[in-house]
């Protein structure tokens, strides 16, 4: 008998919201990461931004699985005391080209079943006074959170083998074995959630290359110049340079978006951070004088030959890839998981007693995750001045 019914791969937010919904349903699952800490990667250098899938395209696989998330993650997040807000957001059009965008964006977000409000320059205005914007899309299911914390709540009560690196995964005669430095493991199914290195797990037809992006934060006590997120008209590229607040009083800007071939380098580039503080600028006026205290850059794995590589192996037939999620996975990680155990289930992972959930004390909020990543990473933090 395999030793385990699943072995998940990676401790990011898909790797913790699959563990966490298999041990709910009962299921013996064992997490193995590759480094010494939780959610060491592109999961831990996110916005801490929830969206709610408003721009993305209708019927995708992608944007089923953020609308699946956005059913269920308050109810989660509330029951294992994952703080958030939801201060909403504001989609900003600054000249007449850009306002004339927003109508097909909200027809988009209406097909995706998110509310959406057209505003006016003046209840723009009173919406966000500090804003500098003729037109606006209010979507007011848009929230904050911490992604660390959102990743360590998750995995409460899962077994975690920290610094255990695989390096190989092969058909056993009663499910998968998974090979390491450590030893050997069996289990009946694997699933590979392990982010920037999901394709060196073997052959299995698909790349991941990382996209970095920088951001840079504010002082204490800035996160009340915006009330909203404040978002950019998006392209087919990227979301575009955010501003946005936290859950530790300080505003931010960001990302920047550059793809790069290194999965190690997560050094802040100087330029960069100046870019986004003067981006910052032309959407709050008030940050134009204010200081950036803090940076940071993220590692987001973009899938080869498309995002959402989400499949059964062909080589191992019970390895199931959760792949090449590129910088929704905040956003669809609870929608991923409760299809990712429909699909153990259908290919005969056997049914258990679902297990209840279990007390939590509430979130320790002592030290923000951008600052967890760069003491983890050691990067020196490059800040322009005002």
């Amino acid at each position: 008998m395999p030793e385990l019914d699943v072995i998940v791969i990676g401790s990011g937010l898909i790797g913790a919201a699959v563990a966490h919904d298999l041990r709910r349903a009962g299921h013996e699952v064992m997490v193995l990461e590759r480094e010494q800490e939780l959610a060491a990667g592109a999961s831990r250098s996110n916005s801490g931004v929830l969206h709610t899938g408003f721009d993305s395209v209708p019927d995708t696989f992608e944007t089923r699985m953020i609308r699946g998330q956005a059913g269920r993650w308050r109810q989660v997040f509330d029951e294992l005391s994952i703080p958030y807000r939801v201060p909403g957001a504001l989609l900003l059009a600054h000249d007449q080209v850009e306002a004339e965008q927003l109508g097909a964006i909200a027809h988009k977000a209406s097909l995706n079943g998110v509310e959406t409000r057209r505003l006016n320059a003046q209840e723009t205005r009173a919406a966000e006074p500090g804003c500098r914007a003729s037109a606006s899309l209010l979507i007011p299911g848009e929230a904050i959170t911490d992604p660390y914390e959102v990743v360590t709540r998750l995995l409460h009560g899962c077994e975690v083998r920290l610094g255990w690196k695989v390096e190989g995964i092969e058909t056993d005669r009663e499910g998968v074995r998974v090979r390491g430095a450590q030893g050997e493991l069996t289990a009946r199914f694997v699933v590979n959630c392990a982010g920037l290195f999901a394709d060196e797990l073997g052959d299995e037809g698909f790349s991941v290359t990382p996209r970095r992006g920088e951001f840079v934060v504010y002082g204490e006590g800035t996160a009340q110049l915006a009330r909203h997120i404040l978002l950019p008209i998006p392209n087919a590229f990227t979301k575009g340079v955010l501003v946005f607040p936290t859950l530790y009083s300080h505003l931010c800007a960001g990302p920047t978006a550059v793809d790069q071939q290194d999965k190690a380098d997560w050094t802040p580039r100087a330029e960069a951070l100046m870019e986004l503080h003067l981006k910052a600028g032309t959407v709050l006026a008030a940050l134009e004088t204010e200081r950036v205290v803090d940076a940071w850059a993220g590692l987001r794995p973009v899938g080869h030959p498309h995002n959402y590589i989400c499949r059964f192996s062909e080589r191992v037939p019970n390895l199931l890839h959760l792949a090449g999620v590129r910088s929704t996975g905040l956003s669809s990680c609870l929608g991923l998981s409760a299809w990712a155990l429909g699909q153990l289930m259908d290919r005969g992972l056997p049914a258990r007693a679902p297990r209840p959930a279990l007390p939590l004390p509430p979130g320790n909020r002592s030290m923000p995750w951008w600052q967890r990543l760069n003491r983890l990473r050691e990067v020196p933090t490059l800040v322009p001045r005002a």
